[in-house]
């Protein structure tokens, strides 16, 4: 594990793993994640793929700052990530929302994008359903009652 300050002005935490010199993969979780949710592919990646994972703003390990939580922001992360590491292109893997900054990294700077994988992310944030507006409206802490009384023991199965 890493830290890094980036050009925008968040220091977050990032995990490298594989060859150096070969084409790097940037793996970007989904909101309400950390790179920790990619503790069990790593591993399994042949030394021929260069993977990095990185906490991004507001999650993990990363800076939390009280505003720049647009999609543009986590894009400009991204791009400022790359810098930080002197990668010149990547290959962009975004499961979920992280799927949603994948794509706006590669509206932004399309140049340094040479592969985009999108895992179980929409292409778009068109018609997106009513419970992407209320988790819009969710701030830290949050609410007990909003979780909606999630067990804290989950029983065995018999």
């Amino acid at each position: 594990m890493r830290v890094v300050r980036l050009s925008t002005g968040v220091s977050l935490r990032y995990v490298t793993s594989g060859d150096a010199s070969e084409t790097p993969v940037l793996l970007l979780h989904p909101w309400g994640e950390s790179l920790s949710c990619f503790d069990r592919l790593l591993p399994l990646l042949p030394a021929t793929i260069r993977a990095v994972a990185m906490d991004q703003r507001g999650h993990g390990h990363a800076d939390k700052p009280p505003e720049g939580y647009a999609l543009t922001d986590f894009a400009e992360d991204v791009d400022a990530l790359m810098d930080a590491l002197g990668l010149n292109t990547a290959v962009l893997v975004g499961s979920s929302s992280g799927g949603y900054v994948a794509q706006q990294v590669s509206i932004i700077n399309p140049e340094r994008v040479i592969g985009l994988v999108l895992v179980g992310s929409p292409r778009s944030l068109q018609d997106r359903p009513p419970f992407a507006d209320e988790v819009d409206q969710l701030a830290d802490p949050i609410d007990r009652s909003w979780v909606g009384g999630v067990p804290t023991v989950v029983p065995a199965l018999p």
